[in-house]
């Protein structure tokens, strides 16, 4: 696919008719296959053919997200939705074909284990049962990100959405502070009870069409539909574990820490985000102007990523912006047939938008490298506790550049970085072991809140809402919408902090070679399994005992 920037990608909905066949056909020729070299053949060209279709979805995706109030988009996702059971049974169809060839020892060879793993699971996820069920799942995330994307308070005469609210929870004025936090969770409890609607109906239909599976829990299906292969869920009870014991008290010790330097004598949520009296580091310049620094950094960290950041400007593949109706958040897509990837975010004038600008970029160097390297559209991401590795340590490569984007308080930036990185892994231990116990339990919404608030006394003993019933009462779980969209996927991130946090290492002991590192794991794209990766990539197993506590011990020499 040729073309100039995102905005003028011309988006045609696919002939979804015309796709069934392409499918029926494309089994039928696996099946009939005469040669191994004739089945590789046929599965490229399906494999590329395939791209424009997705990418397709990805373009309406995307636009939907930037506004979910456009109805032409809204629209079409419905459509792709209303497909996608459909379209997943045929596949199954056509993994079964390339399964049961007498070619498989061969195409495994070439392509590797994972590759066929990922298709003998695919047979276990779908079925006609559940065609329906997608649909509606679908809808209701949709529904989700319409309801917070449609927030808005005023806010000293500005109409704030949550973005806009977390600024002013940034400000050195503590009864501005306040003053945000408490609006801020007053639109959460505006739409709780809309919230915990849809949440009813999506553990409930979630777990029905893990029955209808086969599934013993949707826990099981959900590891399995995530690539999750290497490990259990008594495996990421061990991690958690160790974030417990070794984690929780250093970032017990860091509130303390600041609580001192703020001059209070206990912290509340609405004080945990600022670092210092004097303020935090503030981005200094408009989003252009963070943009055209972010594009000399990348030129100066390495040819690679300068030739990388020069296509996403050139084809202007951003979406930054806050705005009314846009879906919170932020992410990369990968539109598979230009090989381009896309970086959606919410900036808000916090440093939050320089994280952008590293993070989001790491996901998007690591998949156009390696869809420029892996012969398939499915490998240009990796698994997704892999994926997150990209994105957190391409943060920590960029710190020599900070003073160009924070001047004078880059220092302090670099410094709550660090901190905030290690902060969130009990509040991402309370996400996980949250959706553990609401699908094994099915607690009401009264149930739901008092897990939450239960957990967060577990992980983070230091959390206080002082002023709001609501999120004192465990209503705080709602604010994430990993819950809602993305089930199991929110401890992928502390997973890959560890990883992310070793490159840390290995850049203050030898820069060059850490990136050398960086780069061939970011090359690997989707071609290996996360516990290869980790072997290719030289990074300890997170879910041994004592990995936690050693990078902990680094993480001190630096910290205190």
């Amino acid at each position: 696919m040729d073309f100039t920037t995102f905005q003028e990608i011309t988006y045609t909905r696919p002939d979804f008719e015309a796709r069934k066949e392409e499918l029926r056909r494309y089994t039928q020729d696996l099946k009939n296959a005469g040669s191994y070299d004739e089945l590789k053949a046929i599965f490229l060209k399906h494999d590329e053919d395939s791209r424009h279709f997705n990418t397709m979805f990805d373009v309406a995706y995307i636009r939907n997200s930037i506004d979910t109030n456009d109805a032409f988009y809204e629209a079409e996702m419905n459509a792709f939705h209303e497909q996608e059971g459909h379209l997943a049974i045929l596949a199954q169809d056509a993994a079964k074909a390339l399964l049961d060839s007498p070619f498989l020892t061969k195409f495994e060879k070439d392509f590797g284990s994972l590759v066929v793993q990922n298709l003998r699971v695919s047979l276990k996820l779908a079925s006609p049962a559940i065609v329906e069920d997608i649909a509606k799942e679908a809808a209701l995330c949709q529904e989700f990100s319409r309801t917070t994307a449609g927030c808005t308070t005023d806010f000293h005469g500005e109409s704030c959405n949550f973005y806009g609210l977390l600024k002013h929870m940034q400000s050195t004025d503590r009864a501005e502070r306040e003053e945000a936090f408490l609006a801020w969770s007053g639109l959460y409890e505006s739409v709780s009870g809309k919230l915990d609607d849809i949440y009813d109906q999506l553990v409930e239909l979630r777990s029905s069409m893990a029955a209808k599976l086969g599934f013993d829990s949707y826990v099981s299906m959900v590891y399995a539909s995530m690539g999750h292969y290497d490990y259990t869920p008594e495996d990421v009870a061990v991690f958690r574990r160790q974030i417990l014991e070794d984690v929780t008290p250093i970032c017990q010790r860091l509130y303390d820490e600041q609580a001192k330097k703020l001059g209070l004598s206990r912290l509340e949520w609405y004080d945990e985000a600022l670092a210092s009296p004097e303020g935090n580091a503030v981005p200094i310049g408009s989003r252009d102007e963070l943009i055209a620094k972010a594009q000399k950094m990348y030129h100066e960290l390495s040819a690679e990523s300068g030739v990388f950041f020069d296509f996403m400007v050139e084809h202007q593949l951003f979406d930054l912006d806050s705005k009314p109706g846009k879906q919170t958040g932020g992410y990369c897509a990968f539109l598979s047939e230009p090989r381009a990837p896309f970086i959606f975010a919410n900036f808000n004038g916090t440093s939050a938008d320089v994280d952008v600008l590293t993070h989001e970029a790491g996901h998007a160097f690591e998949s156009y490298l390696s869809s420029r390297i892996n012969p398939l559209a499915s490998q240009a991401f990796s698994t997704s506790e892999l994926c997150e590795v990209h994105s957190m340590s391409m943060e920590f490569f960029a710190y020599p550049w900070m003073e160009s984007f924070f001047g004078e308080k880059a220092d302090l930036y670099r410094y709550d970085h660090l901190t905030s990185a290690l902060k969130v892994l009990p509040y991402m231990c309370c996400v996980d072991e949250f959706q553990h116990r609401v699908f094994a339990e099915r607690p009401d919404a009264a149930g739901r809140r008092q897990i939450w608030r239960d957990l967060e006394r577990k992980y983070m003993p230091w959390r206080s809402y002082t002023g709001s019933d609501f999120l004192e009462g465990g209503g705080f779980w709602m604010q994430k919408p990993h819950i809602f969209i993305n089930p199991f996927y929110y401890i992928d991130y502390a997973l890959a902090q560890m990883g992310a946090f070793e490159f840390y290492q290995k850049m203050c002991e030898d820069k060059e070679k850490a990136w050398a590192d960086y780069y061939r794991l970011c090359q690997s794209g989707g071609s290996r399994s996360y516990f290869n990766t980790l072997d290719y990539a030289g990074l300890s197993n997170p879910f041994h005992e004592g990995t936690v506590k050693k990078i902990m011990d680094f993480l001190e020499t630096k910290l205190f």
